[in-house]
């Protein structure tokens, strides 16, 4: 049974890839990518940290990507699936940096949706 707080992390993960899906579809020269970039990672990391709280797992510190699949696959292989290589920000545990070039930022979008259906499988 799922905690309030991985409930929680789950509905806000859902929201945050619904932004950047409404950003992600508009026009190329008019989507601002940064907000798809914090979005998709962050939605990411929710999704991650979710699943563990879930399962009741520790969630490592300090918080980063790398280190939530990592824990993830420990769990569970079938998060070998995830692929974080074309995320450059993968082992940063700040969120002051933004990809903007619309290639990584479409792998960021694609791995964030590729995390949503694992952790709901």
């Amino acid at each position: 049974m799922q905690t309030s707080s991985s409930q929680s992390l789950f509905a806000d993960a859902d929201q945050l890839l619904e932004a950047a899906l409404e950003e992600f579809s508009r026009a190329e020269e008019d989507a601002v990518t940064h907000l798809i970039c914090h979005n998709s990672r962050q939605s990411i990391s929710n999704y991650l940290m979710g699943y563990l709280l879930d399962k009741g797992a520790h969630i490592p510190f300090p918080v980063t990507i790398t280190g939530l699949l990592q824990k993830c696959q420990a769990l569970n292989p079938i998060f070998q699936e995830i692929d974080l290589a074309p995320i450059i920000c993968r082992f940063e545990a700040d969120d002051k940096g933004f990809c903007l070039d619309h290639t990584t930022v479409d792998e960021c979008f694609r791995i964030a949706r590729q995390t949503q259906a694992l952790v709901k499988s």
